[in-house]
């Protein structure tokens, strides 16, 4: 991991490779592992292999670095955009899309996929940029759910260039998505003139027929796309559905098996039209429904309810493996449901496979759970269980606090907390019996500070520590608690008292710097920073408070250059620019200071949304206005910095 992030950091891709190799030997489940290997295989244009590994990066969780997350996900779609799989690039790029705003990469990307060119953005001929960044900005309304914006934006282009190859494709596939089928049937008959050579457009256009009631037509456009493309899964399945429409079961039932063959355990339709175009971004339900039902007159695709359905049974009976057996076949063909990654992991954990448990969990995180409250609540719960045992508190504490002090697993949630705040890496279960009340009224105290109710936390400590006056980081998050209401004598007794009981952590000195800067007394700051760094070298937020020691006592370049090693660790920190445009303005290096700027400004409404999520009451980071700086474990480095170039 180590050999080969840091030359994939220097652009040495081709020397990255051999390490990532061995890498997915040791760990064949880690999808970090595959996905760095795809985006170094990329680089030196195996594309290939890229694609292979990107795709099993992706099946086994991605990354937990959300940059590195887009970043694959987007060689990922062109990749399959260079190898004609069109649909599954849309599914990819979807997240991208809805998720956050799309840059140009992304948006030229997505036309790519709309106008179905099989070619990767460097192959594309200058001429038609502009053409397909603005299809794309139209793909891209679709997908945000601003679709009568994205449809007058095809009406738009259409009138302008009427006959580019696929336009009236993609504009049909948006207008049945707004289930305008009369619409959509029209644009899909004018792309059949546009190319007549392609069974795409008769495909789409016999689920017009479909949806509109007319099996003779769908019947019709259906045969002409299995003529066109006798080896199209997805024209052969459109040919079954309207056989069965016209009441023609046994032929229909051959035209599935043929479908299947050429597909098999897979969903079959192409996906250019789908549900989740019909639910606004980030509606509920939008991924499931979009994994279960295909627009074909509201048909199921065969096979598909029965997986979901056996899965879903299987779990609720306690049928753990057979639930996992299900999911993975279901989840190859709809990678984008949150629920389904979320089950899986929670499906893996009663079964103690933890490490995959921890991945599918956080997949699932990632991509946005549905249902209700009691099921996020298992869901989190578990995932902020496996944080701890993974050494990685702050991650946990942050998604711990969302589902606390309410539901069926409140008391599950407060003993995670009382966990995560005494930084112990293990299970619940795995806890001591005689340090179960410690743990406990840790828990309580957890509850109490996340809801900013200082006057009953404080004298909870205070009883706790006569009880417990050696346990380690009960003085550290009381002192950290006193910090957030500027009770700064008192806070830095309790971190020197933590000090002397846990003197490897560097915990306590970044509280201690940070408290240090507020008060404007750097000489301390820097003393204490300093030590921060040496306990933990990888630690973002111990070189970004030592950087901003150095930049108060007037030494502009050893700031810059330990504010430049936060921002390798943390590059997503709008603080860490901000301040490194001030070291390199003071250090009289305005190039770099503008660029700095920029990024800060791109990034600084995520971080305010971020500090507003947090609020003051988070106790695990050391200062309020910094609290997007969780402490990053020594023992486990954060993910590596986010690529030169963005999605």
């Amino acid at each position: 991991w180590y050999v080969g992030t840091l030359e994939y950091e220097r652009d040495h891709y081709a020397e990255a490779i051999p390490a990532f190799q061995r890498l997915t030997q040791l760990a064949p489940e880690a999808g970090p592992a595959w996905n760095f290997l795809g985006l170094c295989e990329y680089e030196t244009k195996d594309y290939e292999s890229a694609l292979q590994h990107l795709s099993k990066g992706q099946r086994l969780g991605g990354t937990d670095d959300p940059e590195i997350s887009r970043v694959a996900k987007y060689h990922l779609a062109v990749l399959l955009i260079h190898n004609g799989n069109f649909d599954a690039a849309a599914s990819e790029l979807h997240p991208l899309v809805t998720q956050g705003p799309a840059g140009t990469q992304v948006t030229l990307a997505l036309g790519l996929a709309a106008l179905r060119a099989p070619v990767l953005p460097g192959q594309i001929d200058p001429s038609a940029d502009a053409l397909l960044q603005q299809v794309g900005t139209a793909a891209a309304l679709v997908e945000q759910g601003q679709t009568p914006a994205g449809l007058a934006s095809f009406a738009e282009l259409l009138s302008k260039y009427p006959a580019v190859p696929y336009l009236h494709f993609a504009y049909g596939s948006a207008l049945f998505a707004a289930q305008k089928f009369e619409e959509a049937a029209s644009e899909f008959r004018k792309e059949t003139k546009v190319s007549p050579q392609s069974a795409a457009p008769y495909v789409h256009l016999g689920l017009c027929e479909l949806a509109l009631k007319h099996p003779r037509e769908a019947l019709e456009a259906a045969r002409e796309a299995v003529r066109l493309a006798p080896d199209s899964p997805a024209a052969h399945e459109a040919l079954a559905k309207s056989l069965e429409a016209a009441n023609e079961p046994q032929k229909a039932a051959e035209e599935f098996a043929v479908a299947k063959q050429l597909l098999p355990e897979k969903p079959v339709i192409e996906a250019a039209i789908r549900q989740r175009y019909s639910n606004p971004a980030g509606s509920p339900g939008g991924n499931e429904a979009a994994a279960t039902t295909l627009h074909a007159g509201g048909r199921e695709a065969p096979g598909f309810e029965e997986l979901w359905n056996v899965a879903m049974l299987s779990y609720s009976g306690g049928h753990y493996a057979e639930a996992i057996s299900a999911l993975k076949k279901w989840l190859e063909g709809t990678p984008n449901s949150g629920t389904a990654w979320a089950v899986l992991g929670l499906s893996e954990f009663e079964l103690q496979d933890y490490d995959n448990a921890l991945i599918h969990l956080q997949h699932g995180q990632e991509l946005g759970l549905s249902g209700n409250f009691e099921n996020v609540q298992l869901a989190r719960c578990r995932l902020g269980i496996l944080l701890n045992r993974n050494g990685q508190f702050e991650a946990a504490e942050g998604l711990l606090d969302t589902v606390a002090g309410k539901g069926p697993l409140a008391g599950q949630v407060r003993f995670a907390l009382g966990i995560n705040l005494l930084r112990l890496a293990m299970l619940p279960e795995q806890v001591e019996r005689a340090r179960e009340p410690l743990v406990a009224a840790m828990g309580e105290i957890a509850e109490l500070l996340k809801d900013s109710r200082y006057d009953e936390a404080f004298p909870k400590f205070e009883t706790l520590l006569k009880q417990n006056p050696s346990a380690p980081f009960v003085h550290y998050v009381y002192g950290t608690a006193l910090a957030t209401l500027s009770r700064y004598d008192e806070a830095e007794n309790e971190l020197q008292k933590e000090i002397s009981l846990n003197p490897a952590s560097e915990l306590p000195y970044l509280q201690l710097a940070s408290m240090a800067l507020k008060r404007h007394r750097a000489e301390n700051a820097l003393a204490s920073a300093q030590q921060a760094v040496k306990l933990a070298p990888g630690s973002a937020e111990g070189h970004y408070l030592l950087g901003r020691a150095y930049l108060e006592l007037g030494n502009d370049r050893q700031a810059a250059e330990e504010l430049e090693t936060a921002a390798k660790i943390t590059p997503g920190s709008s603080q860490i620019h901000f301040n490194l445009a001030r070291a390199y303005a003071k250090a009289n290096l305005p190039e770099k200071a503008a660029r700095e700027r920029e990024i800060f400004a791109r990034l600084n409404a995520l971080a305010e949304e971020r500090r507003g999520q947090q609020g003051p009451q988070s106790y695990g980071a050391h200062n309020a206005a910094d609290a997007q700086f969780a402490p990053v474990d020594s023992a486990k480095p954060s993910a590596t910095e986010q690529r030169k170039i963005q999605p």
